[in-house]
């Protein structure tokens, strides 16, 4: 009996010792098994970019200056401020100037009644007083005339001396000179002037009406207005102060914000005018459009100059920011390019029946922190964490 009891004992440590050795290797097994984060790709079109650095700079910066030169009245801003459209910035001092224009205006209007008389002749009253200054002349002609002819007889019977009668000769054509005039002044007053006085008078009036509409412009001009909105970047003169015509006086700019980059000799062909970009700064990504590409490189960097038009503009004037440039799309698998391993090829970790297998892999465009790869099928798990630990048919155990 005893014995059947020992023997019963001894089944049960055999059994009991053979169990513990079963999980203790299951257990050794399960510490085996690496951890890892996967991936399970999906064949999708990503954009394809190039990253640049750049500089946040404004889109138009304007010098303004006086047609004319004078005296500054008033500064209407200062550095800084901002400005709208028709906003008066600059005034020159208008006085000499206003007394220039009054008497262009009263030149303006006397080289308009002369025109206006060559093309109608004379007024009413105007004729009334040329008919009776031919009548004066013709009176004094006469007197003249009959006078003239009484010291001839006079002369010849030896009463008076050719110097008398020289003079009186004299007196005579002058009276006869004034008749012509007083009567050829009648016949303009009365048929109108001559085709040539006309035009004549008509260039005067144009002549006299462009420097009038000069000195208005110039008085228009004597304030200087803001033709878009942006911020006044610098005032260059003081109120009271002379400026030449010419000179600046303000420097502006426009608010919109553009963002200025030098781009590579190998990518120039690669972008074009209308090119989408994203924009990151500071955590946030602002979006942009190319709207000029330089033709010409730098003479230091070799690089060609492009701006990108920004749609916000919030950007501190100077920052370096971080661009992608959008130049196509492609469609393919795409890994994370921390997920690459390199060791003479590139390669990642697939994972298959719970191990990690080596997938030999080529290198395509990249999108941000993807790239596009060969050597990866759809629907594959790729590990993205963990396999700087891994070798060629790793057991893993997947983390979430």
């Amino acid at each position: 009996m005893r014995r059947s009891v020992v023997a019963l004992m001894m089944i049960f440590i055999l059994l009991w010792t053979a169990g513990c050795s079963v999980k203790s290797s299951e257990l050794t097994m399960e510490d085996k098994r690496k951890p890892v984060r996967v991936l399970t790709v999906q064949e999708e079109k990503r954009s394809i970019d190039l990253e640049y650095t750049g500089i946040v700079g404004v889109e138009e910066l304007k010098k303004l200056a006086f047609k004319s030169g004078g005296k500054i009245k008033k500064l209407f801003v200062k550095p800084g401020d901002k400005i709208e459209v028709g906003q008066a910035l600059i005034q020159l001092d208008t006085t000499d100037l206003e007394y220039a224009i009054s008497g262009a205006r009263g030149q303006m209007d006397a080289a308009k009644a002369q025109y206006d008389k060559a093309i109608t002749g004379a007024a009413p009253e105007e004729l009334r007083q040329i008919e009776a200054n031919v009548k004066k002349a013709q009176d004094s002609y006469n007197f003249a005339k009959d006078n003239y002819e009484k010291l001839q007889v006079l002369l010849q019977e030896g009463a008076i001396s050719q110097n008398d009668l020289d003079k009186v000769k004299l007196e005579f054509d002058i009276r006869e000179s004034d008749l012509k005039t007083a009567k050829e002044i009648e016949k303009q007053a009365k048929n109108g002037a001559r085709v040539e006085d006309k035009t004549a008078a008509k260039g005067q009036w144009g002549q006299a009406q462009a420097d009038y509409n000069y000195k208005m412009s110039l008085l228009k001009d004597a304030t200087i207005e803001s033709d878009s909105s942006g911020y006044v970047v610098d005032v260059l003169y003081e109120e009271g102060e002379l400026i030449a015509s010419g000179y600046p006086v303000l420097v502006i700019r426009n608010d919109n914000q553009i963002v200025k980059v030098g781009l590579s000799s190998k990518d120039f062909e690669k972008v074009t005018i209308g090119a989408k970009a994203k924009i990151r700064t500071d955590g946030r990504i602002l979006e942009g459009e190319v709207t000029n590409i330089g033709q010409t490189p730098d003479s230091q960097t070799r690089t060609y100059p492009i701006e990108i038009a920004l749609t916000e503009k919030t950007l501190p004037l100077g920052s370096v920011v971080k661009i992608n440039l959008i130049i196509g799309e492609e469609s393919g698998v795409w890994i994370p390019i921390t997920a690459i391993m390199a060791n003479g090829e590139d390669y990642a970790y697939v994972i298959k029946d719970e191990k990690a297998s080596r997938r030999k892999i080529t290198l395509g465009a990249i999108n941000g922190n993807y790239v596009k790869v060969q050597g990866i099928e759809n629907n594959d798990q790729v590990v993205i964490e963990g396999m700087q630990r891994l070798k060629d048919q790793d057991q893993i155990s997947i983390q979430k």
